[in-house]
């Protein structure tokens, strides 16, 4: 279908959104992206292609390698997940953010080609291929894709990656993903194909072997481990964030055949992309940093960043999670690094009670306060007058309602 047949009618952002909310639902295999693709004139033809994968960073990995891109003079159109306050955050084109009505034109054609087509693509779907679109509109050169759950049947896949970098090989998502390491990272190769360039983010043996044994199957070139350091200091940014981000710059980098970007400028870009890691407010003098951290991975990673950064100072955590992840292996460091343990829930349906997560795991000393807001409030409270300092995490929703009231005042 030529481009110019699709159904020219106009979506508000606010219609885009709720259209996008209404087909939320978990789907597998790649079959509606790649009608819908089609339908919209394959615009992942006219890009090269990155998809970046893995179980924790990939956000800010994508961010630094699109901007690092953009900063060696190559136009790059970046696609993350999920958002957390709006929807317009997922797409980026040349380092910045697209309004809500560039994201509702750009997202409204791709409904409007599902529909007319027939093709029940769910709301990642119509995201990924309609933020390709909106790419190939704006005439950019690359698409960094960031991976939504896996690689094997990820709408992105679907977009044939010329690249494909692997950050890390964590414990999210088992039921789908497997309960081993290997089978983890099996599923998070599963975008990569014949000729391309996989680049491995991380040194765990367990995924060094997987990645040889994938690359080598699947007729791939294998670059790394490159375990980037950082700068977190001179970035301004956390340790495992400075990784990551310094992992995107190499990559990109290693693709524009060993040139090199100025990373601090393009380090202290990254933020402005990824709202709700480790973005630091104050409330009432006290910091409060949120990060949203919803693996045991994750948590770890924010609340060593947290010592980084504060040191000794006490600590509370707002810990709100959705009911569907591993929570006995967040809370164990939660427990064990929290002086004050605020439970509270996420705003959305597979939230986890915070009653229940009190009574499952024992958390007795535990303050249940299931607002997001006044459980801030609260922690805040706390730690004013004691030198304190407040981490909200355990997932983005948790995230983007905090945000709601910090950024109020």
């Amino acid at each position: 279908m030529d481009r110019g047949t699709l159904p020219a009618r106009r979506f508000s952002f606010r219609e885009v959104a709720g259209e996008l909310d209404r087909r939320k639902r978990m789907t597998l295999g790649l079959e509606r992206v790649e009608a819908l693709l089609e339908a919209l004139g394959h615009p992942e033809e006219r890009l090269r292609v990155v998809q970046v994968v893995g179980t924790n960073g990939k956000g800010t990995t994508a961010a630094a390698l699109a901007l690092a891109l953009e900063e060696l003079g190559e136009p790059a159109g970046l696609y993350l997940s999920p958002h957390v306050l709006s929807y317009a955050e997922r797409v980026a084109l040349r380092g910045r953010r697209v309004t809500e009505e560039e994201f509702a034109a750009g997202m409204g054609r791709a409904i409007a080609a599902a529909d007319a087509r027939g093709i029940p693509a769910s709301q990642f779907e119509l995201l990924t291929a309609g933020a390709l679109s909106m790419f190939r509109e704006a005439g950019v050169a690359w698409a960094v894709l960031e991976a939504g759950l896996g690689a094997r049947h990820d709408a992105t896949t679907a977009a044939r990656p010329e690249a494909v970098v692997l950050t890390n090989v964590g414990r999210d998502h088992v039921e789908i993903l497997g309960e081993t390491t290997e089978a983890r990272a099996r599923e998070k190769l599963g975008g990569l194909r014949r000729g391309a360039t996989l680049f491995l983010g991380t040194s765990a043996p367990e995924v060094v072997r997987v990645a040889r044994e994938e690359a080598a199957r699947r007729g791939a070139r294998l670059v790394g481990p490159l375990e980037e350091p950082g700068e977190p200091g001179s970035w301004g940014m956390a340790p495992y964030a400075a990784r990551n981000a310094a992992l995107g710059m190499r990559v990109a980098g290693e693709l524009l055949g060993g040139e090199v970007p100025d990373a601090g400028r393009v380090a202290r870009r990254v933020p402005g992309l990824l709202p709700g890691r480790f973005e630091v407010h104050r409330l009432g003098g006290v910091p409060v940093v949120v990060d949203g951290g919803h693996n045991p991975e994750g948590i770890e990673a924010a609340l060593r960043a947290m010592r980084s950064a504060y040191g000794g100072r006490p600590l509370a955590v707002v810990f709100g999670v959705l009911r569907d992840k591993d929570i006995g292996s967040m809370l164990v460091p939660v427990r064990r690094e929290a002086g004050l343990l605020v439970l509270a829930r996420p705003g959305e349906e597979r939230a986890a009670d915070p009653d229940w997560v009190r009574r499952e795991f024992g958390l007795r000393e535990a303050r249940v306060v299931p607002e997001v807001g006044e459980a801030v409030e609260l922690a805040a409270g706390e730690m004013s007058g004691r030198g304190g300092v407040v981490l909200v995490t355990g997932s983005l929703y948790t995230c983007a309602a905090a945000l709601g009231r910090l950024r109020e005042g």
